[in-house]
C-alpha cells in the first residue's frame, strides 16, 4: 500500500467505523433508557405503526370493561330492588293466608288490610325510586339499554343488549289490581293467587337479571385475557430487551474504544513518509 500524506484514507475508513459504534452506542443508551427499542419512527417504522394500533386498542378495552361493569352495577340495584319487592309479597301474602282464616273478624281483617295498602305502596315507591345515576330502572322508562363493550361499531359484535332486565315493577304491572284487599274472605284468597302470580313474575324477573349479569361477567373476563394478550403483543413490539441490550451496549462500547485507538494510529500513518525523506 502506498504512503501518502494528502489523503489518509485508512484514518478515513476508521472514522466511518468509530462513527457507526458511537451512533449505535447512542441508540443501545436510549434503549436501555427509555426502556423502549421503538423511541422514533426510523428505529422500526412497521413496528411504530402496528405497536400504535395496539396501544389504541389496549385504551378502549379499559373503556369497554368499565362499560360493562356499570351495566354490572345497574343490574344489581335493579336486582336488589326487586328482592326487596320480592320481600313485600310475601308478607302481603302471610297477612293474604291469615285473613282468610274464618277465625277472625272484620275489624281484624282490616287492620291486617291497612299493612297490606302501605306495603303495596312502599312497592310502588321503590319501583319510582330504583335509580341509577339519573336513570329510572324499575318504572318501565327504560326501552333501550345497550352497552358498548367493544371498540367496533358493528352492533352484534361490539354491543350487548340488557333492556330486558328492566321492566316496570309498580303494583298494577305485577298483575295486582288497584282495589285488591285482604278485608274479607274472598277478597284474601283472590289476593292469594294474585301474589303468587306477582311472585313467579319478580322470579322471572331476577332471572334474566341474572342471565345477563353472568353474561355481562363473562364478558369482562374476557376482556381481560383479551387486553393481556394484547400487552404481551405490545411489549414484544415495543419494549427493550435489557440482556439483549446490554450485550449490544458491551459490543459497541468496546469497538468505539478499539476505533478510537486505531484512529490515533492511522493519523500518524502519514508521518512515516519524513523517514523516507
Amino acid at each position: 500500500m502506498s504512503i501518502v500524506v494528502n489523503t489518509n484514507t485508512t484514518s478515513l475508513m476508521v472514522q466511518r467505523n468509530l462513527s457507526k459504534a458511537t451512533s449505535s452506542l447512542a441508540t443501545s443508551m436510549q434503549r436501555l433508557s427509555t426502556g423502549m427499542k421503538i423511541n422514533n419512527a426510523g428505529d422500526d417504522a412497521a413496528g411504530l405503526a402496528l405497536s400504535e394500533k395496539i396501544n389504541g386498542q389496549l385504551s378502549s378495552s379499559d373503556v369497554c370493561k368499565n362499560n360493562a361493569q356499570t351495566g354490572l352495577n345497574m343490574l344489581s340495584i335493579a336486582d336488589g330492588d326487586l328482592d326487596v319487592i320480592n320481600q313485600n309479597l310475601q308478607r302481603i301474602k302471610d297477612l293474604a293466608v291469615q285473613s282468610a282464616n274464618g277465625v277472625y273478624s272484620d275489624e281484624e281483617r282490616l287492620s291486617m288490610d291497612q299493612e297490606v295498602q302501605l306495603r303495596l305502596e312502599e312497592i310502588n315507591r321503590i319501583a319510582d325510586s330504583s335509580t341509577f345515576s339519573d336513570v329510572n330502572l324499575l318504572d318501565g322508562s327504560i326501552a333501550d339499554m345497550v352497552l358498548q363493550i367493544g371498540a367496533g361499531s358493528d352492533i352484534d359484535q361490539n354491543t350487548i343488549d340488557i333492556s330486558g332486565a328492566f321492566q316496570e315493577a309498580h303494583v298494577s304491572s305485577l298483575g295486582i289490581q288497584a282495589d285488591a284487599s285482604i278485608s274479607t274472605v274472598d277478597a284474601a284468597r283472590t289476593m292469594i293467587d294474585a301474589i303468587d302470580e306477582a311472585v313467579n313474575n319478580i322470579s322471572s324477573r331476577r332471572s334474566i337479571i341474572g342471565a345477563s349479569m353472568n353474561r355481562l361477567d363473562s364478558t369482562i373476563d374476557r376482556i381481560d385475557i383479551r387486553k393481556e394478550n394484547l400487552q404481551s403483543t405490545y411489549s414484544t413490539i415495543r419494549d427493550t430487551d435489557i440482556a439483549a441490550e446490554s450485550s449490544e451496549l458491551t459490543k459497541q462500547q468496546i469497538l468505539q474504544q478499539s476505533a478510537a485507538t486505531l484512529l490515533q494510529q492511522a493519523n500518524q500513518t502519514p508521518s512515516l513518509a519524513l523517514t523516507l525523506i
